[in-house]
């Protein structure tokens, strides 16, 4: 193939890349195109063979080799939204009992719960959400005198 051939596959497979969700595996397939054009442009010549070889070998290792940090470096650092209302207050409409489950509401939004604590949740009274599963919460009575509930409200957070 021709050097600009292996560029335009290149461009071609790293705009694929931008377009779709493909987890990095095209980019470095594109990349290993560009190296070859590159490689044809600067006066590099090989057979056709040598090329896919050249070509598939410098795309396998570099996915392995570098895929994984750079897949964690651009995407690894977001935060994990599953768990970000654990430690919340959530206002209970009516009487959960344990094990028992109902509708909440947590930040003007409603959730089915269940309430994993020892103790029975009444109604009007507050409950921490302990942990999340899918759409789920799971949630424990707040602590029982007024005071630690304030304190919970005015925070929306366990303390």
């Amino acid at each position: 193939m021709s050097w600009w051939a292996w560029l335009i596959l290149g461009i071609v497979l790293a705009g694929a890349e931008l377009t779709t969700d493909a987890a990095f595996y095209l980019l470095f397939a594109g990349a290993a195109a560009v190296c070859l054009g590159l490689l044809g442009l600067f006066g590099v010549s090989l057979p056709v063979w040598a090329q896919w070889v050249a070509f598939s070998v410098l795309a396998v290792s570099s996915l392995v080799l570098f895929r994984r940090k750079c897949y964690e470096r651009l995407r690894g650092g977001a935060p994990d939204i599953r768990h970000s209302a654990v430690g919340a207050v959530v206002d209970v409409v009516n009487e959960i009992a344990p094990g028992g489950r109902a509708r909440v509401r947590l930040q003007g939004t409603e959730w089915d719960a269940v309430n994993v604590g020892s103790a029975p949740i009444p109604s009007g009274a507050g409950a921490v959400v302990v942990d999340i599963d899918g759409v789920e919460l799971r949630i424990a009575a707040a602590p029982g005198n007024a005071a630690d509930r304030r304190s919970i409200t005015e925070n929306n957070k366990w303390t």
